[in-house]
């Protein structure tokens, strides 16, 4: 008895030390998640997934459902959209081959936040655009409506050009309907088209916020925007990674 007894525990040690070499992680490449933005969202809508070391062939699941993805505009990002069937705080892990990254921190949310503006369902990937503005520009805010064709939000750039950089605000008097995300807050910022780079901030403490910054850039009109859409801003907030676009509604004689 006492010899099967020994026998029983060397099986079990030898086990143990082939698991060892044989079952642990395969991976041979340092992979990680470091961001999602935003880190909230609504089932159907998009988000951009910043990873080391993963190809955009990469399989993405939000808790255990797989999600459809695309490739993003640089090295080791992919775009996911929020499966449905999922609510709160999820796991989101990206998988490739052996290789597994995973992020504890995504929360799918039943409806969009109230003290940030909506997200864009799509994320965008910006594209240099083919001209730029040369005088402060009234602009129509896409996220505030699905249907783009009924976008009745305006954000007026004010002030003018020189040299490529104009100084501005959002002049809410522009604004055609109420508005609690944007309207009557102070916003300033700054513009550069000989570089392309824009900064926006928004001061959002008097209705419970805070101030929230985005850098943006001009960009080619996304093809969901109307056609009279002209010199789009793509701006992302620093603060949570949501994207705002905003183009100069185009018609004859105003532009």
């Amino acid at each position: 008895m006492k010899n099967i007894r020994i026998g029983s525990a060397l099986l079990a040690l030898f086990t143990l030390l082939f698991c060892f070499e044989s079952c642990k992680d395969k991976c041979d490449k340092d992979v990680s998640i470091d961001a999602i933005q935003p880190n909230t969202n609504p089932a159907g809508y998009e988000v951009l997934i910043k990873t080391n070391d993963f190809t955009d062939a990469a399989k993405v699941v939000f808790g255990n459902i797989e999600a459809d993805s695309r490739a993003g505009g640089k090295k080791g990002e992919i775009i996911a959209t929020v499966p449905d069937g999922l609510s709160g705080n999820v796991e989101v892990s990206v998988e490739e081959g052996e290789c597994i990254g995973r992020f504890d921190n995504f929360i799918v949310s039943g409806a969009l936040p109230t003290d940030v503006q909506p997200s864009l369902p799509t994320i965008i990937l910006p594209v240099p655009p083919s001209s730029f503005p040369t005088e402060g520009i009234q602009n129509n805010w896409v996220n505030a409506v699905a249907d783009t064709t009924l976008l009745n939000f305006g954000i007026h750039l004010n002030g003018t050009f020189s040299g490529g950089v104009f100084f501005t605000s959002l002049d809410q008097s522009y604004e055609f309907s109420p508005n609690p995300i944007f309207d009557n807050l102070p916003a300033t910022g700054w513009a550069n088209t000989g570089t392309n780079t824009i900064y926006l901030e928004v001061d959002r403490t008097s209705i419970g916020g805070v101030i929230e910054h985005f850098d943006g850039l001009f960009v080619e009109p996304p093809s969901f925007l109307p056609s009279f859409a002209k010199w789009p801003i793509l701006l992302t907030s620093r603060e949570t990674g949501r994207q705002l676009l905003i183009y100069f509604p185009c018609f004859s004689g105003n532009c």
